[in-house]
């Protein structure tokens, strides 16, 4: 063989080779074509079939594109809705909105979002969330995807939750003016009703003693002086009322009362009853306790006299005041060693009139832990008894950390 035909030969298996690096070039190329493609007419069709209504935007609002959900909310064909300016479709001052979203899009190629009102094919306004987001990729048009979320029911219903609840405010509102002039009734009609009971009480009292006086000395008369114990329980039974309705009507004002001065008060208070007999008074140290000063003097002086009541038979009396603390309250307790109660009956000493010992041996109306649990209550707090039958008692109350103050 020549060396001509070398050459040629030589040539011809090179100019094969490029060729076969060409077609296979092709081919991948073809393939990623495809695949393009594919991806173009997937991105397309998740486009067109999306759940929310989408356009593709220019810059000056006209829609390049609009998927399904889009023509049948404007009633219209894509065809139609081609070149057409979004803002054509809202209202005016969404209008605005719009513009202004749309030059922050593209001024700073960022998501933005906000809402918007648009017009239905039927004329209807729809209010709609607006999310809108810069296409990526080489377009000959700058474009954005704008998506509509209908926010209609949850704006009505928003709008119809906030008219019930001015309803509900204004409904309040004249509740608690008929509750005041109620409670500014009834206190006239108390008022009024107590200071003619406590007259009569005293002209039968009068009358009583005048016919005590007109027996002759020496005479007995158990009738007369059981009906004179009988007057002068109905006069506490009153007077015991009247400062139940006080204590309910007690203008409260929530500030930081240190219940160790509060206890010096009450322990003043209580010097009378404290003389001749042997009483060991021991408290841990108080807090500083977020309440009404004159609430709390009510109820630990009304505490500290049931202790030394419930005592008197005891030679030597130990009454104590304990503290406890947990999250959300500072527990309050008054301890004595007295007769103490059954834990079955441990409600029915704040009722009303609610007694757990006789009246003949101890004497009382029944009121006076009622108008504790009511002073507790009114700040948020709660009171409650703890004993053992003849191993003494400790009554609570609980200040909250936190108290609102209730009617």
């Amino acid at each position: 063989m020549s060396l001509r035909d070398n050459v040629s030969t030589t040539n011809t298996a090179s100019q094969q080779d490029v060729t076969a690096s060409l077609q296979e070039r092709i081919l991948i190329l073809e393939g990623q074509l495809r695949a393009s493609e594919n991806l173009r007419v997937e991105a397309q069709d998740l486009f067109q079939h999306a759940p929310n209504v989408a356009f593709i935007l220019t810059a000056e609002g006209c829609i390049l594109d609009s998927n399904l959900q889009a023509c049948t909310l404007l009633g219209s064909s894509q065809e139609n809705l081609m070149g057409r300016r979004l803002s054509g479709f809202l209202s005016p001052t969404a209008q605005t909105a719009l513009v202004r979203l749309l030059k922050q899009v593209f001024n700073s190629s960022t998501y933005q979002t906000g809402e918007l009102q648009f017009l239905g094919a039927e004329g209807q306004v729809l209010d709609v969330a607006v999310e809108i987001v810069p296409c990526k990729g080489e377009r000959a048009i700058p474009s954005c995807h704008l998506t509509l979320t209908n926010i209609t029911p949850f704006k009505e219903a928003h709008r119809t939750l906030l008219d019930s609840t001015a309803s509900l405010d204004r409904q309040a509102q004249e509740h608690a003016i008929q509750l005041r002039v109620m409670n500014e009734e009834f206190n006239e009609v108390f008022t009024a009703t107590s200071r003619e009971l406590q007259d009569h009480l005293a002209r039968v009292h009068n009358v009583l003693g005048r016919h005590r006086n007109e027996l002759m000395e020496g005479q007995l008369c158990p009738h007369l002086d059981a009906a004179k114990q009988v007057l002068f329980k109905s006069g506490e039974v009153l007077s015991s009322v009247g400062q139940y309705v006080q204590a309910r009507q007690l203008r409260m004002r929530l500030r930081s009362v240190d219940l160790n001065r509060v206890l010096g008060e009450v322990h003043k208070d209580l010097q009378s009853q404290l003389r001749d007999r042997d009483v060991h008074f021991t408290s841990m140290t108080l807090p500083v306790v977020q309440g009404d000063s004159q609430a709390l003097q009510m109820i630990l002086r009304e505490y500290l006299s049931n202790a030394l009541k419930f005592t008197r038979n005891r030679e030597q009396v130990r009454v104590r005041i304990r503290v406890e603390e947990t999250e959300t309250a500072h527990l309050i307790g008054v301890e004595d060693n007295g007769v103490g109660f059954n834990m079955r009956s441990k409600d029915k000493a704040f009722e009303l009139f609610g007694r757990l010992h006789p009246g003949e041996t101890y004497e009382g109306t029944g009121l006076g832990l009622a108008v504790v649990k009511r002073l507790c209550e009114r700040f948020g707090g709660r009171a409650w008894g703890e004993g053992r039958v003849g191993q003494g008692a400790t009554f609570w109350f609980a200040c909250p950390k936190e108290p609102r103050l209730l009617a």
